[in-house]
């Protein structure tokens, strides 16, 4: 009854909004026909190469938001011959002095700086999953995001260019990207049309544009289309990628020595192989998770370069029951992964990894696209070992008409502790900046994923959530959101399990003031939950030099509840950045983490670093030195672990050199 009425709540409040304007025909679906360039341009950020005189410009960027031409345009070429892509950018400015580019560090994100985007889409798919996006800032600082998902070691990335520089009146960005960086189908020497599109973000007034308008919501249908592409027949490069690795030194007294191999091979441009041995993931620093409370896990942030790479392609398509998560693997002997399109419409991929003490761990992922609209994915995972035999998987079928989005998922689990299934559906509307949403679960209790995420067992019920979000170009707000949730769930047996209502906010002032808050209330398994908390950060677009503040208080399973988390960043003289973050958990008792991170950047592809961790359970920190980003032999000096509980007397040097 009460998710009934939940739904009709819902409904109601979404009727008056079901006929709403569209983006004009104009703005979007666009179509750009192909140019052969004899000669490739020099990516020094300059207009002055033969070729770009060549290529008819195009321009006409729209509002994200309001679907209008805005005031500052951009201007683009684009050509290509059997080597790379290549583009150029021509962003005008009327107040070049208000460009903001701060980023140096080749990959790092800089989404609230200027900056400007190629989106390519070999396969003309309309589906997100297929699209690569290439970005430069003002500075000429890249940062890609290649479809199927890539390491950050640029002989794997792939060894694309980018430069840029300030003008009299804006700013000029070119790029050359080679066909080697996408999977893209095998060409047969005819005229092709793959998906295109350019986007540019102006950090001083917040407006991002775009030459074929996605729309707020960013449908990729609406995208362009680049006409007459004649894909090169192979690949231009070695389809082989080779890195070795050895690192010596002290690890608590004794000496250390080890070696590895890493190695990527494209079978065709479609399929790619990676595989490893005896992998070191020692001087990655992983993600830390918040100690705030929370009834489900939280998982970290995977950053292992074999597992980001093609990591797409094996992750798992659902959120609260994730039959994979890479960051539950430890430490490997050998691995291997296998990914890629197998078909016109299908995506396989394929992982294995192995230990000496006789454990293995599998994934299977297969997903077939039958329109831009609709697809299936099946997805299996196997750990055994020693007292371990798990299987799990599951099928999820996604359609989307319109506005309106269906997911459906239904999955099973063979453990030693039983077998176990779940059951998921899921239900999208959103329109302009309104959305809702209506999810139904049920988890059995002995589903188990040995190498993934079950976000609660034994559970039945359903989640209803109806928001608003939008951007103003004027006033005292630029942005701001509002979301209601109601969450009605049963343990199996018909007893209640969690029942709450929650409101959500968050507003960012034209003044750079970034605002939220929420509100929930409810039960857990009986026992009344409240809770209260605020989100501040000032200023809001900077990520070099900002202050923010989490806190919270309430009562949580019959306990006072309270949560104090301040944090800064700064950058000195534009080379040296500190960070210090605290989190002060009370709850039958008290819970701190405090985190202070230091980076010194010595030139674009050199760095110090370092972190230092205090919990009570213990204090760890570490050192570094690095100078890796670009390509080529990869140097490291670690003062201690980066991931230990407490302080590790080590020190060991690390060279990844490319075969």
């Amino acid at each position: 009854m009460i998710l009934r009425l939940q739904l009709l709540c819902v409904l109601s409040l979404m009727t008056p909004m079901l006929i709403t304007p569209s983006l004009a025909d104009s703005t979007v679906r666009r179509e750009l026909q192909a140019v052969r360039v004899s000669a490739p341009p020099t990516i020094d950020g300059k207009l002055d190469d033969a070729c770009w005189k060549s290529i008819e410009p195009t321009s006409g960027f729209t509002d994200e938001m309001l679907g209008t031409p805005v005031k500052d345009q951009t201007i683009v070429w684009i050509g290509y011959d059997d080597i790379a892509i290549y583009a150029a950018f021509h962003a005008l400015d009327a107040n070049p002095a208000g460009i903001i580019a701060q980023e140096t560090k080749r990959g790092a994100e800089f989404f609230r700086e200027d900056r400007v985007r190629l989106r390519v889409n070999p396969f003309n798919s309309k589906r997100q999953e297929d699209e690569s996006e290439i970005n430069l800032n003002a500075l000429g600082t890249q940062m890609a995001e290649f479809a199927g998902g890539r390491a950050n070691k640029q002989e794997w990335e792939g060894a694309w260019q980018g430069a840029a520089r300030i003008v009299e009146d804006g700013w000029i960005a070119e790029m050359a990207v080679p066909w080697t960086c996408f999977v893209r189908p095998p060409s047969d020497g005819k005229p092709t049309t793959i998906g295109i599109n350019f986007d540019r973000y102006q950090a001083r007034t917040q407006i991002k544009s775009y030459w074929s308008n996605l729309g707020r919501h960013e449908r990729r249908e609406l995208g362009g289309q680049w006409v007459g592409v004649v894909l090169p027949p192979v690949p231009a490069e070695r389809p082989l990628s080779a890195l070795l690795y050895a690192y010596g030194g002290y690890d608590d007294g004794t000496a250390a020595a080890r070696a590895g191999l890493d190695a990527r091979y494209r079978f065709n441009p479609s399929f790619t192989g990676v595989f490893t041995l005896n992998p070191d993931f020692s001087n990655v620093e992983g993600a830390v998770t918040s100690i705030d409370f929370s009834y489900s896990e939280i998982l970290p942030d995977e950053r292992r370069p074999f597992f980001l790479e093609g990591g797409d392609y094996v992750k798992s398509p659902l959120y609260s029951v994730r039959p994979f998560a890479s960051v539950r693997l430890g430490a490997l002997d050998a691995g291997a992964k296998l990914f890629g399109r197998v078909g016109a419409s299908t995506d396989l991929g394929v992982m294995a990894g192995f230990d000496g003490g006789g454990k293995t761990d599998a994934v299977v992922n297969v997903r077939h696209q039958f329109s831009p609209f609709d697809t299936l994915t099946l997805q299996g995972v196997s750990s055994t070992g020693a007292g371990i035999n798990n299987q799990i998987g599951v099928a999820v079928g996604r359609i989307r008409r319109g506005d309106w989005m269906l997911q459906g998922a239904y999955g099973k689990s063979a453990d030693t502790t039983g077998p176990g299934e779940m059951t998921d559906i899921w239900l999208y509307w959103g329109s302009l900046g309104w959305y809702g949403s209506i999810n139904y679960e049920q988890t059995s209790r002995n589903l188990r994923a040995r190498n993934g995420y079950v976000s609660f067992l034994d559970q039945k019920g359903a989640a209803t959530q109806i928001g608003y979000w939008s951007k103003w170009r004027s006033g005292p707000f630029r942005s701001g959101s509002f979301e209601l949730r109601f969450d009605k769930y049963d343990h199996l047996d018909g007893s209640s399990f969690r029942d709450q209502i929650s409101v959500e906010s968050d507003f960012e002032t034209a003044s750079q003031w970034a605002l939220g808050a929420e509100v929930s209330s409810g039960t857990f398994e009986g026992q009344y939950d409240r809770r209260f908390s605020v989100n501040l950060k000032y200023p809001a677009g900077e990520q070099f030099r900002y202050g923010a503040l989490r806190a919270a208080t309430g009562r949580i399973q019959g306990s006072n509840y309270s949560l104090f988390g301040p944090s800064v960043t700064w950058r000195f003289f534009d080379r040296l950045s500190a960070g210090l973050s605290s989190e002060v958990v009370r709850r039958n008792g008290t819970r701190e983490q405090h985190i202070l991170t230091l980076a010194y950047d010595i030139a674009r592809d050199q760095a110090l670093g370092g972190r230092l961790i205090r919990r009570r359970s213990g204090t760890n920190g570490y050192l570094s030195y690095r100078k890796s980003g670009y390509g080529g032999t990869e140097y490291f000096l670690i003062l201690g672990d980066p991931n230990a509980d407490s302080f590790v007397s080590r020190l060991v040097a690390k060279v990844v050199t490319p075969l």
